[in-house]
């Protein structure tokens, strides 16, 4: 397993998010939009993505590559059963707006997860797509690891499985797939599609020490999957930290 208004008022539901003066049917989980700076979200920078320095201090991951595959590992992890941690401020994220989608306004996060930093949303320019089908991005800071992070930054699998397994619960959520190991922004991150009463979504964790960049795509039917995932493989695409 792994898993304007005139006044703001957050009304506390189990799924996390809402639009803001919805009906209980507009419940949205997980994002809202405080917003970026401008039409093209946070104007992500150009360039590849790198590995920032303070990662290259515990050893090159892509020198360990061949390694961790004799050692039967995943080599994206950073170690045997660890998620490698960043040490690069995530609060400083950019991102940039999907083709075929536009900033949401309306939304608000009444049930983070973490300490909540900022947050994102965006919807198709289709008209005919009904709320709740957006793409986010939320920033928490806040986040302790405790004794659980090693002096390589890295958390064992079985502790990120629980924080993620906490989330689920605190939003009334489910698994629909075990969580897997993959990448944003250059760096190590996890995976996962989740299910709630009035939608599902994909879902992306990237963790530094103290920080958490989550992205996720939800539609609330099966006939909206397509367009919100499109958008949200560009998202995620074009994070960049650092």
């Amino acid at each position: 397993m792994w898993a304007v208004a005139i006044a703001v008022l957050a009304l506390v539901v189990p799924t996390g998010c809402q639009l803001l003066g919805g009906s209980e049917d507009d419940q949205l989980g997980g994002s809202d939009s405080s917003a970026g700076d401008s039409s093209d979200g946070h104007g992500a920078s150009d360039g590849p993505a790198t590995i920032p320095p303070q990662l290259l201090e515990c050893g090159d991951p892509s020198a360990q590559d061949k390694d961790d595959q004799d050692k039967g590992t995943d080599p994206e992890s950073g170690d045997e059963g660890g998620l490698l941690l960043t040490d690069t401020d995530l609060t400083a994220a950019s991102w940039s707006m999907p083709d075929g989608f536009q900033e949401a306004f309306g939304y608000v996060e009444d049930n983070p997860v973490e300490a909540l930093d900022q947050i994102w949303v965006a919807e198709p320019t289709d008209s005919t797509v009904p709320s709740l089908n957006v793409v986010n991005v939320v920033v928490y800071t806040g986040l302790d690891w405790g004794p659980l992070a090693s002096e390589c930054a890295q958390v064992p699998l079985d502790a990120v499985e629980e924080r993620l397994a906490g989330y689920r619960d605190q939003i009334d959520a489910e698994p629909l797939t075990d969580a897997q190991m993959t990448e944003v922004a250059g760096l190590p991150a996890i995976t996962q599609e989740v299910g709630l009463d009035s939608y599902d979504y994909v879902g992306y964790w990237l963790f530094s020490r103290t920080d958490l960049v989550h992205v996720y795509c939800q539609w609330t039917d099966a006939q909206y999957r397509t367009v919100v995932e499109d958008g949200c493989a560009d998202l995620v695409a074009s994070v960049r930290v650092g």
